[in-house]
C-alpha cells in the first residue's frame, strides 16, 4: 500500500497516482491520498483516477482500521508474485520507480532563519 500527501513539492498526490496507475508493475498497489483541505473536485479526481481512500487529516483511528481491507487484498496478491524470482520483482520495480521524476524535494528553511535569527 502506498500513502501519500496530495500536496508535495515537485508533484501532487494525484500526479503521483497517475503515474502508479499507467505503470504495469505498480498499477496494482492500492494507493491512498491524504489532504487538509477538503476539496471535492479534488476528492472525486483522485477517487475516479484509481485511489483506494481519500483521507481527510488529521487521521483518525476510524480511517485507519478502513485501511485493513486495502493491505489484506494487497497481501493476497503479494502472495501471487511470491512465485516470481525475487530479483526478477526488484529489477521491474526499481525500473518503474526509474521512470519517476528525479527532482530534488525543495529545501525549506530551518527554524533559525525563519526568525530572522
Amino acid at each position: 500500500m502506498i500513502i501519500t500527501d496530495y500536496c508535495m513539492p515537485g508533484m501532487t498526490g494525484y500526479d503521483l497516482l497517475k503515474r502508479i496507475k499507467e505503470s504495469k508493475k505498480l498499477k496494482e498497489i492500492p494507493v491512498v491520498i491524504m489532504s487538509s483541505e477538503n476539496v471535492v473536485p479534488r476528492i472525486n479526481r483522485c477517487l475516479e483516477e484509481g485511489a483506494e481512500e481519500f483521507i481527510l487529516k488529521p487521521v483518525k483511528l476510524a480511517d485507519v482500521e478502513r485501511f485493513k481491507g486495502h493491505i489484506i487484498k494487497g497481501l493476497s496478491k503479494e502472495q501471487q508474485e511470491q512465485q516470481q524470482p525475487a530479483s526478477n520483482k526488484r529489477k521491474s520495480m526499481s525500473e518503474d520507480l526509474d521512470n519517476l521524476p528525479a527532482q530534488p524535494p525543495e529545501r525549506r528553511p530551518r527554524l533559525g532563519e525563519l526568525s530572522g535569527a
